[in-house]
């Protein structure tokens, strides 16, 4: 039985265990927006938390640097407007320090002015490393219809220049780019190439990702950064692979002076790349564009600049106060979101990449949980079960840590724990139901051997019930009806049926007022033996008044039984005292709880020597009543199996009975 139990609780437990797993799922397919920010949130605790420490923290590759237009540029140059000449001048400047890339963060959209447009063209097609960006409205799916290209000779431009790159799968993952805002066209084509700066938050508001190419007409167009990278590593288009979901490859890569290597970087499924931030906004080396501006004033001055910046690749932006181009990262609330793109290229030059584990990587991590969990759950008590899923979510909270910190994952966080609080809920509150339903059972169980203020004692403090035998000097009483086969022989079953459940009823009643334990139902007799599972200093009393009352209340039934059916009710009890073992006894199928001993015995034996409508007891328990209960000896009586004849006593049932020397 225990078995079948233990495999039944076994089977509902790993229902339980796989309908959390599958519950977890649903609430994050149901609320995506709301869970899924969550879970970034508790990624951005990382980040914040790396880039707060000097030995989590990324390395710094100096190769990407900042040029800022500020406040303080403002105030030196004392000029709030600053015009295409100030620019073409920096162009030159940066030309001349040996710039590896020019990167500037602006949309020059339309011409300003014939003397300065020529200006800064001259300087940009004369450096031949300016980079410019385009600007679209970034859409999931297929555009309706290819986007116009006569319209503008920016737009030809365009169209002259979008990449073929290789796809293997379903390119229709990556977004599409419309409605597109490009650098005027002879300045856009003067320069080394065009990027588009379009980035869009999470749903939170925070930018954590970037897509690298957008779909355009009939070809792809790069990101501003991207398409940096990807010269400054000699990577062409045809060199690059995209796999949908999976990753972008860059082929034969090579620094400067460098070995040619594949540069495979992680994306979604929306084609972008996790930006590994590598700290706040300071955490880049920044230039000051005036400073920048003047250097070429002074030939030593610029031969320092040239030391310092040849061959690095130079992102110039607007971070005025008051600037619209700021927003949210996981390492900083207000951070210039040019930042965004040094840090778009810096992670792809490093090759320090975030990988976040795809929807079957992640289900085989939430597998092995649902295995311990249902370890946990078959192995240990409620208690261990509860502290063991805590200290699992501490755990697996400590490996995502870990993962990401030393090894560049991003598990999802929330998910497994939102299932393992699940799984600790529904598998503590079966335990506590089915728990209580076995107690309830047991109550029951309880109900028909003990008294009921004795089965509340039992199951507040369920050691009282001996697991194994235990000796104990204990009272023990039998009786049975006399004749009662032989009087209710012509009876029907039932009518049979009822008088003993009258009887047997009438019966407990007053062994529990007693306090006394039921043992077992012997045909039309019973055994009930007093002072365990709750010692009672006074068993050996007790057990004699609840006989006395059996016997009263049994001449009560006698007349009803010969009125209704002309069947007489006589009853003997035998009762005894002494040592006797007290327990559970029996196979492990069936178990009782039970005395055994030569006390145990005796009272039987009494029983059966006891005159009808009598009671007979032992001399230890006459030792236990005297004076307390009135006795009337009989003198010595043998019995079979006793060597020794043994003093027997009669308990007259009323003054009419007592003994004269009482």
């Amino acid at each position: 039985m225990k078995v079948f139990a233990r495999e039944n609780t076994v089977k509902v437990t790993s229902v339980l265990v796989l309908a959390s797993l599958l519950l977890a799922h649903a609430c994050f397919r149901l609320l995506p927006r709301v869970l899924e920010t969550w879970n970034a949130q508790i990624v951005d605790k990382l980040f914040q938390l790396r880039s707060g420490s000097e030995e989590f923290r990324p390395r710094y590759d100096k190769t990407v640097v900042h040029v800022d237009l500020n406040n303080t540029t403002i105030h030196q140059l004392n000029n709030f407007y600053l015009n295409r000449s100030h620019y073409a001048r920096v162009v030159r400047n940066l030309a001349a320090m040996g710039a590896g890339a020019q990167v500037y963060d602006f949309i020059f959209a339309a011409r300003s002015g014939e003397e300065e447009d020529r200006a800064l063209i001259d300087a940009v097609r004369s450096a031949g490393s300016a980079y410019f960006g385009v600007a679209f409205s970034l859409m999931e799916g297929q555009p309706g219809e290819k986007e116009p290209s006569g319209n503008s000779e920016a737009l030809r431009f365009l169209d002259r220049t979008l990449w073929k790159v290789s796809v293997r799968g379903d390119p229709s993952f990556l977004p599409s780019g419309i409605q597109a805002l490009p650098t005027f066209q002879e300045l856009a084509s003067a320069s080394r190439g065009l990027g588009f700066l379009s980035i869009r938050p999470d749903d939170d508001g925070i930018f954590r990702r970037v897509p690298l190419l957008v779909r355009y007409n009939d070809g792809f167009y790069p990101s501003l950064p991207f398409r940096v990278v990807c010269d400054y590593l000699h990577v062409a288009p045809e060199k690059i692979e995209v796999v949908p979901g999976r990753s972008i490859t860059l082929k034969d890569a090579a620094r400067p002076g460098g070995q040619t290597r594949d540069v495979k970087i992680p994306i979604d499924g929306r084609g972008n790349m996790i930006v590994n931030f590598i700290g706040p906004w300071e955490r880049m080396n920044h230039y000051n564009f005036a400073d920048v501006f003047r250097a070429s004033d002074d030939r030593d001055e610029l031969e320092m600049w040239r030391e310092e910046l040849s061959g690095k690749i130079i992102l110039l932006s607007d971070v005025t106060t008051g600037s619209a181009d700021i927003g949210p990262v996981p390492t900083d609330v207000n951070f210039p979101l040019s930042g965004l793109h040094a840090n778009v290229m810096h992670t792809i030059l490093t090759g320090q990449f975030l990988r976040e584990l795809d929807g079957f990587e992640m289900l085989g991590v939430e597998l092995a949980l649902m295995g311990i969990v249902l370890l946990l759950s078959v192995t240990c008590s409620p208690l261990v079960f509860s502290l063991g899923m805590v200290a699992l979510g501490a755990v697996y909270l400590g490996t995502a840590a870990t993962c990401f910190l030393y090894g560049s994952i991003v598990l999802h966080v929330l998910r497994p724990l939102f299932f393992l609080l699940f799984a600790a809920g529904s598998v503590s509150g079966y335990g506590y139901l089915s728990g209580e339903k076995e107690k309830e059972v047991l109550r029951r169980t309880f109900e028909s051997y003990f008294a009921p203020s004795v089965v509340r004692k039992i199951m507040a403090n369920p050691h009282l019930i001996a697991e194994g035998g235990q000796k104990k000097e204990l009272t023990v009483l039998f009786s049975d009806i006399k004749s009662f086969s032989t009087h209710s022989a012509g009876l029907a079953p039932d009518v049979v049926q009822r008088f003993l459940n009258e009887y047997f009823e009438a019966m407990v009643d007053i062994a529990f007022s007693y306090e006394g334990t039921v043992d077992k139902y012997i045909g039309d007799g019973f055994m009930v033996f007093f002072g365990d599972p709750e010692p009672q200093a006074d068993h050996a009393q007790r057990c004699v008044r609840a006989a006395i009352a059996m016997q009263k209340k049994a001449r009560e039934l006698d007349a009803l039984w010969q009125k209704r059916e002309g069947i007489p009710l006589r009853i003997r009890i035998g009762i005894n005292t002494g040592e006797m073992i007290v327990g559970n006894m029996g196979s492990a199928r069936r178990l009782s709880y039970t005395v055994l001993g030569a006390a145990v015995n005796l009272a039987q034996r009494l029983e059966t020597n006891a005159p009808v409508g009598g009671i007979l007891i032992g001399p230890a328990t006459y030792e236990k009543i005297c004076g307390e209960i009135p006795v009337r000896p009989l003198g010595e009586m043998s019995f079979k199996g006793l060597d020794v004849p043994v003093n027997v006593y009669a308990v007259p049932l009323g003054p009419e009975e007592e003994p004269a020397d009482r």
